[in-house]
């Protein structure tokens, strides 16, 4: 059961109310293969990670965000690369052309080259360093600063999240959201294959006894786009929704989850004491964030799909002492 003062359930999106194993983990899995094999036209014989490895940087704090994972996954690669060959000198990369340009010239430096990043040994060593700093600290102990700092000349974020978006988001609605029309990729983006965990029925119960709002680390164009095709957007007023936009850091920083009880607070005129607050999420960030910001804490494991992926999760979120566990938010209309 909830706990009996409950007044505001603030809800997170990717994992909670939609299965994204299938848009935002295979636009990670996809942006770096396509990094490597697309950009550099280098000859690969198997993927170079899967949606397990992209569960494994989730148990690590300061990856809530999809991009930077995506970053630090190409890092990983880029590192073991500059580790086994040697890196060709660039004259311009300042540009969309030139980078390009410099990753054509970099995979011809690594024609031969066999990846031998060990995404799970470089996230065991994480506890030095959080996110991307952690990462980078990861990588240096193994294979050294000299050699991180080369790979990182290569290391074009903003480029990782042009193919990432190309991929998540597809032509259409590229274009849309972008004003310009993608350039690497064509067709349906990952998104359209996104399906709900959560029913609109439930959505209905709990919303009749609760006040309820998102506070989410997508940008708002991609939460209004899934919220309306899946039928959810009566339930989560536009200025109830907390995005990645209106907030300077994202989870487990709870900024996100405050500003959204604020604006729930605001709109239905609860004091202080009628604002015993929620939150659903489905990662350590999203548990942590919750804690710091007071808030009673539910974990969902359906982000998760195999079984020990569960387990792991569940003993994560044990650790971190959230206060509900649950398979996924389809459980909650049964503990009103």
């Amino acid at each position: 059961m909830f706990p009996g003062d409950l007044r505001v359930l603030l809800w997170d999106v990717d994992g909670v109310l939609f299965y994204v194993r299938d848009s935002y983990r295979k636009a990670i899995v996809s942006s770096v293969q396509f990094y490597f094999s697309g950009l550099m036209g280098l000859d690969l014989d198997e993927e170079l990670l899967d949606a397990s490895d992209t569960q494994r940087f989730k148990y690590v704090e300061g990856f809530n965000d999809d991009w930077k994972l995506t970053y630090a996954c190409v890092l990983c690669f880029l590192a073991d690369l500059a580790a086994s060959v040697p890196l060709p000198e660039v004259s311009d990369s300042s540009s969309l052309a030139g980078r390009c340009l410099a990753l054509k010239a970099l995979g011809k430096s690594a024609e031969g080259w066999r990846p031998g990043a060990d995404l799970a040994r470089i996230t065991q060593r994480m506890s030095s360093g959080k996110g991307l700093s952690g990462v980078e600290l990861a990588l240096s102990e193994l294979y050294g600063e000299d050699v991180v700092a080369a790979a990182k000349r290569f290391w074009y974020t903003d480029l990782v999240k042009r193919v990432f978006q190309e991929y998540y988001l597809g032509e259409e609605l590229y274009r849309m959201k972008y004003a310009e029309d993608a350039v690497f990729l064509h067709g349906a983006g990952f998104i359209r294959d996104e399906k709900p965990l959560v029913s609109a029925e439930t959505l209905e119960t709990l919303s009749c006894s609760f006040y309820m709002g998102i506070a989410s680390g997508r940008e708002r164009f991609e939460l209004e786009f899934s919220l309306n095709a899946h039928g959810f957007s009566g339930f989560f007023p536009a200025d109830l929704i907390v995005s990645s936009e209106d907030v300077a850091h994202g989870k487990p920083d709870p900024s996100s989850l405050l500003l959204c009880r604020k604006r729930v607070m605001g709109k239905y005129g609860l004091m202080g004491d009628e604002a015993s607050c929620a939150y659903v999420g489905d990662s350590v960030d999203d548990v942590r964030a919750s804690k710091r910001a007071g808030f009673y804490s539910i974990g969902a494991l359906s982000a998760s799909a195999q079984a020990d992926e569960k387990e792991r999760l569940r003993r994560e979120f044990v650790s971190l002492g959230c206060d509900l566990i649950i398979g996924d938010a389809g459980e909650l209309g049964g503990l009103v």
